[in-house]
């Protein structure tokens, strides 16, 4: 049923986004009682922080699926594996992060209950880039990476494809030139 609920949450965010979302909208659409909410979360913000660190936990296992049996596949090849991940799972990303930035107590709660589970996340993307283990900046690469998508994500709202895609172009280039300094650097 928490499973439900926590899924549940994260469409009602994505759909009608933090703000606009009440625990009896979650609860229509988990099917259970807002009772039911209640009993385990007391209140929105911590019902929200918990279906925060379940999408990040699921969106961690998501990617890791689809990069599953291709660790052998060249890194333009598995930086457009993570493209398509993003693509499809960001506005939720989205709507998750204007929540944390509207609600400073929302935020102090997931930064509290999430300390240590990002970096163990993040350290897992080394599974994906192998190229990346072993640098001292690696999860500050991971992150440059994942801006860099959200980014691309948001500008492909109003942006041609075509332009989207020689973006991506650009910073696979300047990533992969950026691997080959930092290799011979070591």
């Amino acid at each position: 049923m928490q499973r439900r609920v926590l899924d549940a949450t994260l469409r009602c965010i994505g759909e009608q986004g933090y703000l606009g979302v009440s625990l009896q909208d979650i609860a229509e659409m988990a099917g259970v009682s807002r009772g039911a909410i209640t009993h385990h979360y007391p209140s929105k913000i911590d019902l929200t922080s918990a279906a925060i660190q379940h999408f990040v936990q699921w969106r961690y296992e998501r990617v890791y699926a689809a990069f599953e049996g291709r660790e052998s596949m060249e890194l333009p090849e598995r930086l457009d594996i993570l493209w398509k991940e993003f693509q499809s799972i960001f506005p939720i990303t989205f709507e998750l992060i204007v929540a944390l930035r509207a609600d400073e107590d929302l935020l102090a709660l997931y930064q509290r209950s999430a300390k240590g589970r990002l970096e163990e996340i993040t350290t897992g993307y080394d599974d994906f880039f192998p190229e990346l283990s072993g640098m001292k900046v690696s999860g500050v690469v991971i992150a440059v990476m994942a801006a860099f998508y959200r980014g691309a994500y948001i500008e492909s709202v109003t942006r041609d494809p075509a332009y989207i895609e020689e973006m991506r172009t650009v910073f696979q280039a300047m990533l992969a030139a950026y691997l080959a300094t930092d290799r011979k650097a070591a």
